[in-house]
């Protein structure tokens, strides 16, 4: 194979496996993307360079809307340099890949590459301040609703192990009745087998459904505030066009707005709170609102990304976010080394919130996550464990703009209901804000960059599923296959 080809190829699968993804309907094609990789590493040579080149093809196509988000041009060159960082530090998972499947290879045992792949992708979903589980594998699955509902079992790490499985299978007949000319069917059989039980797994659940002791109305309300207007004040406007949305607005028990829908504190502003408990006096419902949040302990002053609960007497409670936005929110462990702090590269200076808050109205309890959060399963489920009855989700994906992060960043949030068994409320700023049923099967969603309300009935679930119950097993047991194979692989080269 000659040295140009060698890299095409890993190139040409992971393109393929960007356009899995949102917003493209095109699940099935990261069946397929891996092939192209593990016919380059058949002559055993560049395995790190060929799985890097896979990676990096990916992550540029997957996250190039990155370089061009709306943050600014004062921080515009900070953006660009972390883009491009990131790409590097993403694509070494694959290029680790690539060299643990040469190690398979040698051993007669790529079938086994599924667990590699699935724990390098578990570790880097492992923490919100060195992982960056977007583009993890399984959610290219989002449209396949009817092939996934196992991921309640194991979460998105069992989802990306039935995607490779399936990769790693048709390359083996491909190998082995196209190439090479053999028979053997069991791997059909295998891949029948694989494709087959999911489905009929999935539908078995679906069918099943739920335990739910009710049913309640919910508004979600996407103001359509631009990243501009925001950066620039217009408090005025936005208030005048909340205030007309929730006029405009059918009976609800629940109404909610986005991520930073208030310019100011609830809990320290009366100006704020009085404006929005009033709202909720005229429609005698709740609402859940983003807003900056900030206090002073010791005489220093923290900020906070939160979201406040409120009703006709006011706040009612508050949670602030946990899982900050690394580089963007904050310079990751500036509380920790005190030199971090004085770096600036044009992230804010948030503090992390402590307080996993359970909103509990009488009628049902629920959580709220902020912006990335949900993408996080192992941060949702301590939520769930504490017996919530459904998921909020609150974002601003403004400065985003008008590409396709908004529609990945919704898919990913998707699962959260799959996995959970929970329904999903999601209240995007410019959009995607959605409702999903408790299999992630969506209700009814928006469109981006449009002023939007949609109001439904979702049900009050309650129950854990095994993924609950056990979290990330799965992920863990793939890590240690991971780091068993690198060991044995020192011992053989020693």
């Amino acid at each position: 194979m000659k040295t140009f080809s060698r890299f095409l190829l890993p190139a040409l699968g992971g393109f393929v496996l960007t356009l899995s993804f949102a917003p493209y309907k095109l699940s099935l094609f990261a069946w397929v993307a891996f092939i192209p990789l593990f016919y380059s590493l058949s002559d055993e040579k560049y395995p790190f360079l060929k799985g890097f080149t896979m990676g990096i093809t990916f992550f540029a196509t997957l996250l190039f809307w990155v370089p061009f988000s709306n943050v600014g041009s004062p921080i515009l060159l900070q953006v660009v340099s972390g883009y491009f960082l990131l790409l590097l530090y993403l694509s070494c998972f694959f290029g680790l890949g690539g060299l643990l499947y040469k190690k398979l290879k040698k051993l007669n045992r790529i079938y086994l590459f599924p667990l590699v792949f699935s724990g390098l992708e578990f570790f880097r979903s492992l923490s919100s301040v060195f992982g960056f589980p977007w583009g993890s594998l399984g959610y290219s699955q989002g449209n396949l609703i009817h092939f996934v509902q196992f991921a309640s079992l194991g979460g998105i790490p069992l989802v990306t192990l039935w995607v490779v499985f399936i990769n790693i299978l048709l390359f083996i007949l491909i190998d082995r009745y196209v190439i090479n000319k053999k028979s053997d069917k069991i791997y059909i059989y295998l891949l029948i087998g694989i494709i087959v039980f999911p489905f009929l797994y999935s539908e078995v659940i679906i069918l099943r459904g739920y335990r739910s002791p009710g049913e309640i109305t919910v508004t979600i309300l996407q103001p359509n505030v631009l990243p501009e207007e925001k950066r620039f004040g217009y408090r005025k406007m936005r208030e005048e066009r909340i205030e007309r949305m929730f006029l405009n607005a059918p009976k609800s028990d629940l109404y909610i707005l986005p991520e930073t829908a208030s310019p100011y504190s609830l809990t320290q502003s009366e100006g704020a709170s009085s404006f929005f408990s009033s709202l909720a006096d005229d429609k005698n419902a709740y609402i859940i609102v983003g807003m900056p949040d900030f206090e002073v302990k010791n005489r220093k002053l923290y900020h906070y990304n939160g979201a406040a609960l409120v009703d006709s007497t006011g706040v009612i409670d508050s949670y602030r976010k946990i899982f900050l936005v690394p580089f963007v929110e904050r310079f990751p462990f500036d509380d920790v080394i005190p030199l971090f702090s004085k770096i600036q590269l044009g992230q804010g200076h948030f503090t992390p919130g402590q307080i996993y808050t359970v909103f509990d109205v009488g009628w049902g309890k629920f959580s709220v996550s902020i912006c990335y959060e949900a993408i996080f399963s192992q941060l949702i489920r301590i939520f769930v464990l504490r017996d919530v009855d459904f998921l909020v989700n609150i974002t601003e994906d403004g400065w985003f703009g008008n590409t396709s992060a908004p529609y990945q960043h919704a898919q990913m949030a998707i699962f959260r209901s799959i996995e959970f068994r929970r329904p999903l409320l999601r209240s995007a700023n410019t959009g995607v804000s959605l409702i999903s049923d408790p299999f992630g099967r969506i209700i009814k969603r928006t469109t981006i960059y449009n002023e939007a309300r949609i109001t439904g009935e979702i049900p009050l679930v309650k129950g854990l599923t095994v993924y609950a119950r056990i979290g990330d097993l799965f992920g863990w047991l793939f890590l240690l296959f991971v780091v068993g194979l690198v060991i044995y692989r020192n011992k053989l080269n020693a």
